[in-house]
């Protein structure tokens, strides 16, 4: 049945009248008839009709009053739905063991965990509250089984499937691209426990936060487009140079990598780790030296930058044969030599950046000037001695002191005995700094650094199988495994750690790391193809969040759950990412969405 709406004209006036009608076939003509006559109506009467007559053709149809409708509850759906989508395109649950056994399995654990990692980072103990809050009960059937205990027994399970997941994941990332094994990027860095126990946890000087009695050490493995593919938690007492020679060997023997170059920070250089690239490994490296190394240089004079100044610094750098890199750095390929005492070669390029050179300049003249000043301080704290000053103890403190100022080599100076007389009228032994002179001898030893560094490889020039540009780029694109650690330890928020036993502690990393992976998988897509107002992952993320479920209650009728009408953002979002099935009418019916 339908409003069937007609016109008739009478004394050249046009009348608009109504009945309703059901169409019916005749030897394939439709044809109508007319079950009730109901004459002129207004346009409020006319939609009136038609809603009682859909009404009346739906089984699903109702009548209710704004009154009767109840928004009971809501859900965040897209954005949690995406990441699962992103998860599975990964495979990452073919990692873990099913159990028939569990309600609620381990690769399920670890991929709502991960999406929490990525969405609203924070402690385990708060997870619960946020699992409540999506959809993920719906999408997965773990209503009531996501709790605290559960958690934790299952990061033990997570962890012990830590390797087979480097091994996917490295795999899966060989399969798409195997160039992007050519180099791979290594780095250490550190993490630290406020008021928890952990047999992995040493006191110690940590890189961004100084000491901290619970510190843990955290190493990364990316390849050359920065996924992440092997990772750990160490001792908080493992100095970095220790791991190198060990994650060589354990990439070689699990992954099979052979024909690789390794890019790590001068941290890590010393004579056994490079010795073991090379003869043990037979592998390629790049890396840096410390400045004071530069010295050690075969065919390198540091008399040759003894006339450089602000002024003159880029253009003597030229004359000297340097050649331009970019507007940041010059070099100069020092060639293949043999390193002293030993009877093979290692290759030497060394840079020159112009900002640097300023900036060391300037530093030193700023911490000079600190020294001075702190001489000055030193001694009005000297004079208002209340009991006798130690020499030993005293000098002890303004050496430490001057070293933090990074001014101890370039002030000479002494400790002259004195007296002080107290407010109470006693004598007691104090002492007065006096300031001798600056150390010429060592400023001019320190400026001819200014601005200097060198790279060192075995990719022998005389091979010509990398040029020096080729070279510094690697060493340069170490940055992917340093932005890795910054996404890790801020956007992922991996300190202060909540979590205390070893496995549970390198559980929290796993699923760090994995939260890292969801985000570069979708920042590699975002740089492929860009979205207006979408700028990087978290505007992705917080874009999807507004989509949620609500359950909308009818008063003695039933309650139903619907998803929010998508914007053109969020589908053209869905679409670069292939998932535009998670709003289809047949999936979100399988979770129990009108």
């Amino acid at each position: 049945m339908h409003l069937h709406q007609q016109y008739k004209t009478y004394n050249g006036k046009r009348y608009e009248y109504y009945s309703i009608a059901e169409s019916y076939w005749v030897n394939g003509t439709c044809k109508k008839k007319i079950l009730a006559r109901l004459g002129h109506l207004t346009k409020h009467q006319a939609q009136q009709v038609r809603n009682v007559l859909k009404i009346a053709k739906s089984v699903d149809a109702f009548v209710a009053t704004s009154n009767d409708i109840l928004f009971e509850n809501h859900w965040r759906y897209l954005d949690i739905a995406f990441l699962g989508h992103i998860w599975d395109r990964w495979n990452l649950s073919e990692v873990f063991t099913y159990s028939k056994n569990k309600d609620i399995q381990t690769a399920d654990m670890a991929k709502i965990l991960t999406s929490y990692r990525c969405l609203d980072p924070g402690s385990y103990l708060s997870s619960v509250e946020w699992f409540k809050e999506t959809a993920w009960s719906m999408m997965l059937k773990t209503e009531n089984k996501f709790n605290d205990s559960r958690i934790y027994r299952e990061l033990t399970g997570i962890e012990n499937k830590k390797e087979d997941i480097e091994l996917h994941i490295y795999n899966t990332l060989r399969d798409e691209d195997e160039k992007s094994f050519k180099e791979v990027y290594y780095d250490i860095s550190d993490s630290f426990f406020e008021g928890r126990k952990c047999k992995l946890a040493k006191p110690g000087l940590t890189k961004n936060n100084g000491f901290k009695s619970k510190k843990i050490v955290i190493s990364l493995l990316v390849n050359s487009k920065g996924y992440p593919f092997s990772w750990d938690v160490l001792k908080g007492d493992t100095a970095d140079v220790k791991t190198l020679q060990k994650k060589t060997n354990d990439c070689t023997k699990r992954f099979g990598i052979s024909d690789i170059t390794w890019v790590f920070d001068r941290g890590m250089v010393s004579e056994k780790n490079l010795e073991h690239i090379e003869k043990k490994r037979k592998q390629k490296y790049i890396t840096a030296l410390d400045r004071d190394q530069i010295k050690n240089v075969p065919g390198m004079d540091l008399e040759w930058f003894n006339s450089f100044n602000i002024k003159n610094a880029e253009k003597k750098i030229i004359e000297l044969g340097f050649e331009k890199y970019d507007d940041s750095l010059y070099y100069k390929d020092m060639g293949d030599a043999k390193v002293k005492g030993k009877d093979y070669e290692r290759r030497y390029i060394i840079g020159f950046n112009p900002d640097m050179f300023r900036n060391d300049r300037k530093n030193r003249r700023d911490d000079i000037r600190k020294g001075k000043k702190y001489l000055e301080e030193e001694n009005k704290e000297l004079s208002k001695a209340r009991g006798d000053r130690r020499e030993d103890a005293t000098k002890r403190r303004i050496e430490t002191n001057m070293k933090k100022l990074r001014a101890k080599s370039f002030l000479r100076y002494h400790l002259k005995p004195i007296t002080v007389k107290t407010e109470k009228g006693k004598s007691v032994k104090s002492f007065k700094v006096i300031f001798d002179s600056e150390n010429k001898e060592a400023i001019k030893k320190a400026k001819k650094l200014d601005g200097l560094f060198t790279f060192i490889t075995n990719h022998f020039k005389s091979e010509e199988t990398r040029d020096a540009v080729e070279i510094i780029r690697a060493y340069r694109d170490k940055n992917r495994v340093e932005e890795a650690f910054k996404k890790v330890k801020s956007f992922i928020k991996f300190q202060p750690i909540n979590v205390r036993s070893p496995k549970h502690v390198g559980a929290h990393y796993t699923v760090s790391i994995l939260s890292y992976l969801m985000d570069i998988t979708i920042t590699s897509k975002l740089r492929e193809y860009k979205i207006e107002g979408i700028s990087s992952v978290r505007k992705l993320y917080k874009t999807l969040k507004r989509c949620l479920i609500g359950e909308i209650k009818l008063k003695g009728i039933k309650t139903i759950k619907k998803i929010k009408t998508l914007k053109p953002i969020e589908k053209k979002i869905l679409k670069i990412f292939g998932c535009e099935h998670l709003v289809e009418k047949r999936h979100l019916r399988v979770l129990g969405i009108d």
